[in-house]
């Protein structure tokens, strides 16, 4: 029997049995309603869509593993909740003063875009001064907040992050402070 054959119900039960084409199948059903949820939060302050899209389908994934028929809502219900509630967490910590400064901030690949279309010059000039201030960077930081910086760009969470580098969360945090503070001043 093929996927989209199945049921709600057999595809969760497939689901946390960490079968990943039951999500896929999963996921073609309710993209509908994890769009409809994402325009809910359409606006300046809301993440880019596709973000907003992405957090419907961790609060999808949840629901599938989380779900009890015995609760009384219907899965459709519960997953609809549960795509709401990840998309306003999002949203919420998308505008939160922690993120500002990334908010704000012009992408590289827009700077890069916007360089292409003034031409060859803009995009040597361009290069010059991200290498300018990569020099600049590598020599204010330490080689621990150079190995720090790495792995918060990757995208590891504090606590991975710390103990990946073999400190406490304490010695991380200082040190990406530091880090913070020398890239403000270059």
């Amino acid at each position: 029997m093929e996927f989209q054959d199945r049921s709600d119900a057999q595809l969760i039960a497939l689901v946390r049995q960490r079968q990943g084409e039951a999500f896929a199948e999963l996921s073609a059903r309710y993209l509908g309603l994890i769009r409809a949820k994402a325009r809910l939060f359409e606006g300046a302050a809301a993440p880019e869509k596709e973000d907003l899209w992405q957090e419907g389908l961790l609060g999808l994934y949840a629901a599938a593993i989380s779900y009890k028929a015995e609760g009384g809502a219907s899965f459709s219900t519960y997953a609809g909740v549960c795509v709401y509630n990840r998309m306003a967490s999002a949203v919420r910590k998308h505008g939160s003063s922690a993120n500002r400064a990334l908010n704000e901030s012009v992408s590289l690949e827009d700077a890069g875009e916007a360089a292409v279309e003034d031409g060859p010059e803009s995009l040597v000039e361009l290069r010059d001064e991200f290498c300018s201030f990569r020099e600049k960077m590598d020599g204010s930081l330490s080689p621990l907040e150079r190995r720090v910086l790495a792995l918060y760009l990757n995208g590891c969470r504090r606590k991975e992050a710390a103990q990946l580098a073999g400190m406490s969360l304490r010695t991380f945090d200082n040190a990406l402070h530091r880090v913070r503070a020398k890239l403000k001043r270059l």
